[in-house]
């Protein structure tokens, strides 16, 4: 099998800050009637010295007025794999940063045009890095896609010698990967597969969250920001179970916080729709499934509700899949003040974007693939992430996320660290898109 020729392409540098359409809301708490700070700490796993420090305009003793934004810094618990990332880079600064990649770049198959995507965006991050006046060698190979084709690239003498490596995508060929890169003192990222133990390997790091932990984060991101709405969980009556979990959960969340959570059959008449919802709080429908089919039945049944009892408050709670559903539906995503959750976010609206998306095509001479999410601004993201961690123990730099964000954090003493970065995309009834995370 042989090493791909690598070829870093002199783009211009990809480091704008340029002004977008969307505004982001980061940590930040709305008071509700009651509220103390001792509870508010306790919800964030915070201490109320920390909550005071960060708001220094509080006292302790005055109570809290209802519709006031505190500012929530990090827990411990948030900054630990941070704290350990910054710490194992600070103790190993390479001159030059050894970067290893490998995908499967040379089958014939949708899956391969989406890693040269990946990898395109990873030299479009790797010359930005370049640019700052560091040092980089990168080694790219295909992986093929047996346990033997990856042994053939594992011995490859200047593994050894890497500093981080990227890849590989299938599962037979992850044990040995994982063993090399163990024994070598190597960084591994897997930037696709999620469903890896990282259990005894503080080297691995897991880039895509899996679902369950997605699912986790986003449970309890929405009961922080809307725990005090009207929760309806919309029944579809079909196959599609990919929301079932997570309405599950969310359902299993609330009930413990003392929410009474309603239940909807979608094919039920105006009186059922009423019954489920209230009329004096903000009524938040999920529907059971991913599907655009469901959605667009709920958006008609809705539309029609909304003609008969315009007093009601109503949003829609949903997946990472919708947005892909924006070209068809972003009015309706704004008319009924949508929440998506997600690991990602494309914004098509951004200039920052364009300015991305032509650099590219300058490059490699046509646009991106339409895919959600974007695999060049994927592998740019990530290759930005980890770069600048470890040649300057800042993850970000200069350089902010075009699509992708990641927050890792360790599993547990001395295993790997996995993404649990995730955020609702906010489809506001203005027609503004925010970030709440």
């Amino acid at each position: 099998m042989k090493r791909l020729i690598i070829i870093l392409l002199m783009c211009i540098p990809l480091v704008a800050d340029a002004q977008n359409t969307m505004s982001v809301l980061n940590r930040l708490h709305q008071v509700n009637k009651g509220e103390t700070l001792y509870g508010i700490a306790q919800q964030y796993n915070i201490t109320e010295q920390d909550l005071l420090l960060a708001n220094p305009e509080i006292k302790k003793k005055k109570k809290l007025k209802k519709g006031i934004y505190l500012t929530i810094p990090q827990s411990k618990a948030a900054t630990q794999g941070k704290d350990a990332m910054a710490e194992a880079a600070s103790k190993r600064k390479p001159s030059v940063l050894k970067v290893g990649v490998i995908l499967p770049f040379v089958e014939k198959s949708e899956r391969a045009k989406k890693m040269i995507e990946f990898y395109r965006g990873f030299l479009m991050a790797a010359d930005s890095v370049k640019r700052e006046g560091r040092n980089l060698e990168i080694y790219a190979y295909s992986s093929g896609s047996t346990e033997a084709d990856i042994m053939e690239v594992l011995g490859k003498p200047e593994i050894a010698q890497l500093d981080i490596l990227f890849g590989p995508v299938d599962e037979q060929q992850l044990p040995a990967t994982i063993t090399i890169c163990k024994n070598n003192n190597t960084r591994l990222v897997l930037p696709f597969v999620n469903g890896q133990s990282t259990t005894g390997n503080p080297h691995l790091y897991i880039a895509c969250p899996n679902n369950a932990v997605a699912i986790t984060e986003a449970t309890g991101l929405v009961t922080r920001a809307h725990g005090d709405k009207n929760f309806i969980i919309l029944k579809s009556n079909t196959d599609n179970n990919k929301g079932a979990l997570f309405t599950q959960t969310l359902s299993d969340m609330l009930s413990k916080n003392g929410n009474i959570v309603r239940v909807l059959n979608i094919n039920g008449d105006d009186s059922s729709y009423e019954a489920a919802m209230n009329q004096f709080k903000d009524n938040i429908i999920v529907p059971d499934n991913t599907s655009i089919k469901t959605l667009n039945i709920l958006i008609s049944k809705l539309d029609t509700f909304r003609q008969k009892h315009p007093n009601y408050n109503i949003s829609l709670l949903g997946y990472p899949e919708w947005q892909t559903y924006t070209d068809k539906l972003l009015n309706s995503f704004f008319t009924f003040d949508t929440y998506i959750y997600s690991p990602y976010y494309y914004n098509a609206l951004a200039s920052n974007t364009k300015y991305f998306e032509q650099a590219y095509t300058r490059n490699f001479g046509k646009p991106m693939a339409i895919n959600y999410p974007r695999y060049a601004m994927m592998g740019f993201d990530l290759a930005i992430y980890f770069m600048h961690e470890m040649l300057t123990s800042d993850p970000i730099g200069q350089q902010a996320p075009y699509q992708n964000m990641y927050k890792f954090v360790q599993d547990t003493e001395n295993s790997g660290y996995s993404n649990r970065f995730i955020q609702l995309i906010h489809y506001t009834k203005t027609k503004q898109i925010e970030l709440i995370r």
